[in-house]
């Protein structure tokens, strides 16, 4: 038995039928030459029984507490079924990247089941190269990016030869559940407890408030972002429950260079290039707004070595300086605002409260998710930011599944209210492969936007690095394209 912290429940009380908190990685895999689909998926269930113990979210599901004073419980599910959580899901002939990605954005929509554990793994089959995928499914309340990583190294191997795991005896049949004295006592305890250590709350609150002061009354330091208003855009909308999604690829030592060359991070780069993509996008439609888009950018608040699951994070700003067509000019202007930004999230981070305990809380959040979503306030609703752009480093070593080879390692975030674009990014050995999970009231043509995206790509690296250094020095590779519309995802 263990009760949700403040954010992780968040995420719970959050979610309505349009506003869906759940995240998902995909693995695209070479199956070994000695199997079938259908054997390959039933070894692959045996393999994840013995690792059960290994990833806490497996076997859990949610109790709430007693008239949901406080957050609710994750207590072991006793009926757990493997056969609930992995199933199949075919593509439609002759399985084209495109229609893997439609395939994404349809399962993507659909609620998670509360009453088992909140994860699923749909191995989509049907490819026409003959690959499978993994459509690996988590809601966000068991994890953030960095443990969601964690747990998909648990779950995977190193080698083809799956390492040996036993689950310990009785596992599955130890009863974890509360019952309803006890979780009225636990849930009055974290209550009470919140309330006592108000005095170290308000030293970290009153640290964050003399560093906020210190920074206003100094002229050599900024704000950035974090002063801005951003224009309002097609993306800053109440959200529908219907999505639209694409990925793609690029070069990790690539992007490494570009950002080695102008003094830039990799994620400098990367919000760059989504920047680009914006600008495209948006002046194709005569709709870029004069001022630059401005980018919610989680930012994780783990210390080194915190691999625990759950949710560790803030949310900074960026501006990514979309009013400027030159994109090196646009790579500094977004280093700069970046480099702000982490200051700026340093000075407020001891202030932020990640185990808020008021009673109560739980039902009135969810009544108020319920009604802004019904009201449909975001419409009108000053905006925060225009989009969400997340970068989550991935595993290193390539990695593999029951003897398959994990091929590809796409994310599949969440679009919210008010900001119905997501593109996150998540690196896999030398690549980086990112996805734009989108409300598709907000953004219908996801794919367009990857292709813009792209294109801003493309032009930023062969500004920047000689050309035949980009193709000589790096391996090159070999572009996937989907039959219908042409579209490269995968570029060097």
């Amino acid at each position: 038995m263990e009760q949700l912290g403040a954010v992780d429940a968040t995420f719970l009380y959050s979610e309505t039928e349009s506003m869906l908190n759940h995240i998902a990685s995909i693995q695209r895999l070479s199956l070994p030459e000695d199997t079938d689909i259908p054997t390959f998926i039933a070894e692959f269930k045996a393999l994840l029984m013995t690792r059960l113990h290994l990833i806490p979210y497996l076997t859990r599901k949610l109790q709430e507490a007693p008239v949901q004073i406080d957050h609710p419980f994750w207590v072991r599910d006793s009926a757990f079924d493997i056969n609930q959580h992995v199933v199949e899901v075919a593509l439609p002939a002759p399985g084209t990247f495109a229609q893997f990605e439609a395939k994404i954005a349809e399962l993507h929509a659909e609620p998670m089941n509360r009453d088992r554990p909140l994860w699923a793994i749909k191995v989509i089959t049907g490819f026409e190269d003959g690959t499978i995928a993994y459509y690996n499914q988590v809601h966000h309340a068991c994890l953030d990016g960095i443990s969601g990583q964690t747990a998909i190294m648990q779950m995977m191997d190193t080698s083809p030869t799956p390492r040996q795991e036993s689950v310990p005896e009785g596992f599955l049949q130890q009863d974890t559940s509360v019952s309803f004295s006890e979780a009225l006592f636990r849930s009055f305890e974290n209550l009470i407890k919140y309330q006592l250590d108000a005095t170290n709350r308000s030293i970290g609150s009153l640290e964050s408030m003399v560093r906020v002061a210190q920074r206003a009354a100094d002229p050599s330091k900024q704000f950035g972002a974090f002063a801005e208003t951003p224009a309002r855009t097609q993306f800053n909308r109440t959200i529908s429950k219907n999505r639209s999604y694409a990925a793609g690829e690029y070069s990790l030592s690539n992007i490494k260079a570009i950002g080695k060359s102008l003094d830039c991070k990799v994620n400098d780069v990367f919000m760059n290039i989504v920047a680009g993509g914006l600008r495209r996008y948006l002046e194709r439609q005569d709709a870029l707004p004069l001022k630059g888009l401005i980018a919610g950018c989680p930012v994780s608040l783990r210390q080194p070595g915190d691999t625990r699951l759950g949710n560790q994070v803030t949310m900074m700003k960026v501006n990514l300086a979309t009013e400027y067509a030159d994109p090196r000019i646009r790579l500094l202007a977004i280093r700069d605002s970046a480099n702000v930004a982490k200051a700026v999230t340093a000075d407020i981070a001891t202030g932020v409260d990640l185990a808020v305990s008021l009673p109560g809380l739980p039902a009135v959040m969810r009544a108020t998710s319920q009604l802004l979503d019904s009201s449909r306030a975001f419409d009108t609703a000053p905006v925060a930011v225009n989009l969400v752009i997340s970068n989550v480093p991935g595993p290193r070593e390539t990695l593999y599944s029951n003897g398959a080879k994990v091929l590809t390692h796409y994310p599949v975030s969440i679009p919210a209210h008010g900001a119905g674009v997501n593109v996150t990014v998540q690196s896999y050995v030398d690549r980086l492969y990112f996805a734009i999970t989108a409300c598709a009231e907000a953004l219908p043509d996801a794919d367009r936007l990857r292709d813009d995206m792209n294109a801003a790509y493309i032009e930023l690296r062969d500004l920047v690095i000689p050309f035949n250094i980009a193709t000589l020095k790096l391996k090159p590779t070999v572009a996937l394209t989907q039959a219908d519309t042409g579209s490269i995802t995968k570029v060097a």
